[in-house]
């Protein structure tokens, strides 16, 4: 993960000092974390959960990117990557649970089931075709592919805690408008991005799964250059 991003940065340094139409900037973005959860509680075969939670979050990111030149009928397209340089808390969950491993014997035992989905490393890459539509203000889409190092860790009362290290990826879709100041731009797009599914099982083979959708709001502050 680490080695791709050192060499999509290294290639956008190369494109934004070969060409003119390069820019950096960062992000501000409030997001809605919206998971579809499915748990396997005791995999005893009759108790299955399925639960949908949204957890809003804010962060910020960093952003390079080049973009062509504006053609006879007023349209660009801009290539860039997406860097979020710090670890967010995606997800976090938790229930009470009473476990079944020992209810035949009375020995059952009640507690609070936790789960949280810690994202780090999470870069997307995209492209922007845009429409200009004159005095500096454009449209755009945005289309990307999306990538992360996860941690999910399971606190569950019916076995031994887990946590699991894996990598996240989903696709990107968004809209919006570009404000062209001179020399500096403004953004703002409303993106969703789908991410895949992901699971851990605890020692006991309780299998905890999750699919996530990032709705968010981003706003960016660029430089160009």
């Amino acid at each position: 993960m680490k080695k791709l991003l050192i060499s999509i940065a290294a290639w956008l340094a190369f494109m934004v000092q070969a060409y003119a139409g390069g820019s950096v900037g960062v992000t501000l973005t409030a997001a809605s974390i919206d998971t579809a959860l499915k748990d396997d509680i005791d995999s005893n075969g009759t108790t299955n959960t399925t639960k949908n939670i949204s957890n809003d979050i804010a962060y910020g990111s960093l952003f390079a990117e080049m973009t062509s030149d504006t053609n006879a009928s007023g349209l660009s397209l801009t290539v860039g990557v997406d860097y979020i340089p710090f670890e967010a808390e995606f997800d976090s969950r938790s229930t009470t649970q009473s476990s079944l491993k020992a209810k035949g014997d009375g020995a059952a035992s009640s507690g609070t089931n936790k789960g949280t989905v810690d994202v780090k490393n999470h870069a997307t890459l995209y492209v922007q075709p845009a429409k200009d539509l004159g005095n500096g203000l454009s449209v755009f889409a945005t289309a990307g592919f999306a990538m992360a190092d996860v941690d999910m860790i399971v606190q569950s009362v019916s076995s031994t805690n887990k946590t699991v290290t894996e990598t996240l990826e989903g696709t990107k879709l968004g809209i919006g408008v570009k404000k062209d100041l001179g020399g500096t731009f403004v953004k703002l797009e409303y993106s969703e991005t789908d991410y895949d599914t992901i699971s851990v099982t605890t020692s006991n083979n309780t299998k905890v799964s999750g699919d996530m959708d990032n709705n968010a709001l981003n706003l960016s502050f660029g430089k160009s250059f």
